[in-house]
C-alpha cells in the first residue's frame, strides 16, 4: 500500500477516492442521486417558469401605464389621482427562481391614488410567515426538507456494516487511522450531494433570469447557506455513526432527528405562535374594517348626496361648485382613511409581534434558520416586500401633493400635465442590509457543523471495530 505511506491528506484523499468508486459503483447510490438531480431540475424549472410569468406581468403592467392620453383628450384630475391611480410594480428578484417566499402571500403591485393605501385590500395574506412558507415545491424546498434526507439515506452506514462484517478491521490494519477512513467517506457523499446542490439551482436561475454583479453576489451567499446547512446535518449523521449502534438503529434515529428538526419542530412553532398572538382570518379583517370606516363613508355620502341633490345639473354648479363638491369628497376619503389606519395599525402589530417571536424561536431548528437566509438572499423574504410596501406609501405621498391642489380646484389635466405627474420607480435595499441580517445565522449555522462534525469524529476515538 505505497499510495498510504504518504501524509494525513494524502492518505484521506487516497480513501476518499476509493470511497468515490465504492458508491459510484453502488446502484443505490446512483438512483437516490439521479432523483435528487431530477428534482433539482424540476423544482428549478417550475421557479424559472414562475419568474418569468411574474416578469410578463410585470412588462404588460408597464406597457398599458406607459399609455399616456392622447393629445387632444384633458382628464379631470380626481379621475387621474383617485380612479386611474398608478401601479407600484415590484419586479421579480434576481434568484425569484429558487425561491416563492412570500411571494404566494404578499402582492408585487399595488395601485396607488391620492387616498390612503388600503393594506386589508390589496392582498396582503394575515398571517406570519412561518405558517405559509412551507408547501411550494422549489429549490428552496429541496435544500430544507430532501437535502438532509439524502444525507441521512447514503451516511447512516459509515461503518456499521464494514464493522459487523470485519471488513473495518481489515482496513485499519493498513497504516491509516480510524478518523481518515471516516473523514474520506464524509468527504465524497459531501461532495456528491453538494455539487449538483449548488450547480443545478444557481445554472437554472441563471438562464432564466438576467445575470449582473448583484446575481453572482447572491449565488455565493446561497452556495454558502446550503454548504453550512449541510454540513448540520452531515455532523448529526457522524455523531449518530460514531455511537457505534447498528446500521438500522442509525438510519431510525437519523429518521426521528429529521422529523423533529424539519417538521415537527417548525410546526409546533407555528402552533404556538398562532395560539400566543392569534390572527384574525381575513374575512373577520375586512368586516372590521368596513365597520370602521362605514361610519364616516355614510356622513360623507350624505353630504355628497345632499349636495347633488341641490345641484341636480352640472349647468347650475359652476366652477365654485366643483370645488365644494371637491372638497367634500376630500373631507370623506380622510375620515375614512384615518378610520382604516386604525384597524390596519392593530393588525400591523399583531403581525410585527409574531414576526419577533418566529425569530427567535427559529432558532430551535436549522431548517427554520436556513430558511428564513435562503428566503432573504433569494429576495423573496417579509422584508424584501416590506420596503417595497414603504416604497408604495413614500409614492402615495408624492402622488398626493401633486395632484390633491389640481383635485381641490377641480382641474382638468393636459397630457402635459399627466406626463409631469410622478411615477414609481423600484429600487431594491442596498446588498449590505442583506449581508447583515444573514451574516449571524451563516456564522452560526459554520459554528453548529464544526461543533458537531468534532463531537463526532470525537467520539469515533472510542469506537469499537
Amino acid at each position: 500500500m505505497a499510495h498510504l505511506s504518504q501524509g494525513y491528506g494524502g492518505q484521506v484523499w487516497f480513501l476518499a477516492r476509493h470511497e468515490w468508486r465504492l458508491l459510484s459503483a453502488s446502484a443505490i447510490t446512483r438512483v437516490t442521486i439521479a432523483v435528487f438531480g431530477i428534482a433539482l431540475v424540476i423544482a428549478g424549472a417550475i421557479g424559472a417558469n414562475r419568474a418569468s410569468r411574474e416578469r410578463d406581468t410585470i412588462a404588460a403592467f408597464i406597457e398599458r401605464g406607459n399609455i399616456a392620453p392622447g393629445p387632444r383628450l384633458s382628464l379631470r384630475a380626481d379621475a387621474v389621482a383617485n380612479e386611474r391611480g398608478w401601479l407600484a410594480l415590484l419586479p421579480p428578484a434576481s434568484l425569484a427562481a429558487l425561491a416563492v417566499g412570500q411571494g404566494d402571500v404578499y402582492p408585487n403591485y399595488i395601485k396607488v391614488t391620492a387616498r390612503s393605501l388600503d393594506a386589508l385590500v390589496s392582498g396582503d395574506q394575515i398571517d406570519h410567515p412561518l405558517a405559509v412558507a412551507s408547501g411550494q415545491f422549489d429549490s428552496v424546498f429541496v435544500v430544507l426538507f430532501l437535502y438532509p434526507l439524502l444525507i441521512f439515506a447514503i451516511s447512516f452506514d459509515l461503518t456499521a456494516t464494514e464493522r459487523d462484517r470485519g471488513t473495518l478491521r481489515m482496513v485499519l490494519a493498513q497504516p491509516v487511522t480510524l478518523h481518515q477512513v471516516v473523514a474520506g467517506k464524509m468527504i465524497v457523499r459531501a461532495v456528491k450531494l453538494a455539487a449538483p446542490l449548488v450547480v443545478i439551482p444557481i445554472a437554472v436561475a441563471a438562464l432564466s433570469s438576467p445575470t449582473n454583479s448583484e446575481f453572482w453576489l447572491r449565488a455565493t451567499v446561497w452556495t454558502l447557506v446550503v454548504l453550512a446547512y449541510g454540513a448540520i446535518w452531515h455532523g448529526i449523521a457522524l455523531a449518530i455513526n460514531a455511537r457505534g449502534m447498528g446500521a438500522a438503529t442509525n438510519a431510525l434515529v437519523l429518521a426521528g432527528i429529521w422529523l423533529m428538526f424539519a417538521v415537527v419542530g417548525p410546526s409546533a412553532v407555528n402552533l404556538f405562535i398562532a395560539v400566543r398572538y392569534p390572527m384574525p382570518s381575513r374575512v373577520e379583517a375586512a368586516v372590521e374594517a368596513r365597520a370602521a370606516t362605514q361610519e364616516a363613508a355614510v356622513q360623507g355620502s350624505q353630504q355628497l348626496g345632499q349636495f347633488l341633490q341641490d345641484h341636480p345639473t352640472t349647468a347650475n354648479v359652476g366652477r365654485e361648485g366643483l370645488r365644494q363638491f371637491a372638497l367634500l369628497q376630500a373631507e370623506r376619503d380622510r375620515k375614512v382613511a384615518d378610520r382604516l389606519k386604525v384597524v390596519e395599525a392593530a393588525f400591523e402589530a399583531r403581525l410585527q409581534q409574531q414576526q419577533r417571536l418566529a425569530s427567535w424561536l427559529s432558532v430551535l431548528s436549522p431548517t427554520m434558520v436556513a430558511q428564513g437566509v435562503l428566503l432573504d438572499v433569494a429576495g423573496t423574504s417579509t422584508f424584501r416586500f416590506a420596503h417595497f410596501r414603504s416604497e408604495a406609501a413614500a409614492f402615495q405621498q408624492h402622488w398626493k401633493a401633486y395632484f390633491e391642489p389640481r383635485v381641490l380646484d377641480a382641474a382638468t389635466l393636459t397630457p402635459q400635465e399627466y406626463a409631469s405627474a410622478p411615477r414609481f420607480r423600484h429600487a431594491d435595499e442596498p446588498l449590505t442590509m442583506m449581508f447583515r441580517r444573514v451574516a449571524a445565522p451563516i456564522v452560526a449555522m459554520g459554528i453548529v457543523s464544526v461543533l458537531l462534525l468534532w463531537i463526532g469524529f470525537r467520539h469515533y476515538r472510542g469506537y469499537a471495530v
